[in-house]
């Protein structure tokens, strides 16, 4: 239950971020309502949740079709957020949509690079306290 506790609320972290730039860029609504904002913390989450999708344990699903499960299912749960708050679906929005998940997708990969980055650090540091 811990495990996917942290997936989603990391989820609600990205989609919270994202959601803010979009309004600062003036792409989403500035007029936010409740019903606009749990419904992205719970769609967020979700997705999240679907991001588990990619853990080690879940190493006998290649990847490939990981990452295809993850992409349909985003699109279809923000697509269902969409649908809930009665925003316009465009062309605009799937460009959107895709620029937004590789964004999110290349601040993920960053993110997860700078903790190996910093464990590796870490165990270099201790192998040469113990020599």
């Amino acid at each position: 239950m811990t495990k996917i506790f942290r997936y989603a609320i990391r989820g609600v972290g990205y989609g919270a971020v994202a959601y803010l730039l979009l309004i600062a860029f003036s792409v989403a609504p500035t007029n936010v309502f409740p019903k606009n904002v749990v419904s992205l913390l719970l769609a967020s989450g979700a997705i999240g949740i679907l991001s588990m999708i990619f853990d080690s344990d879940h190493e006998e699903v290649a990847w490939p079709l990981a990452f295809g499960i993850h992409l349909v299912g985003t699109a279809v749960l923000i697509l269902g957020l969409m649908l809930y708050n009665n925003w316009s679906i465009g062309v605009s929005f799937w460009i959107e949509f895709v620029l937004i998940y590789v964004v999110v997708w290349a601040v993920v990969m960053l993110d997860q690079h700078l903790r190996v980055s910093q464990i590796n650090q870490a165990l270099k540091q201790r192998a040469k306290h113990k020599s």
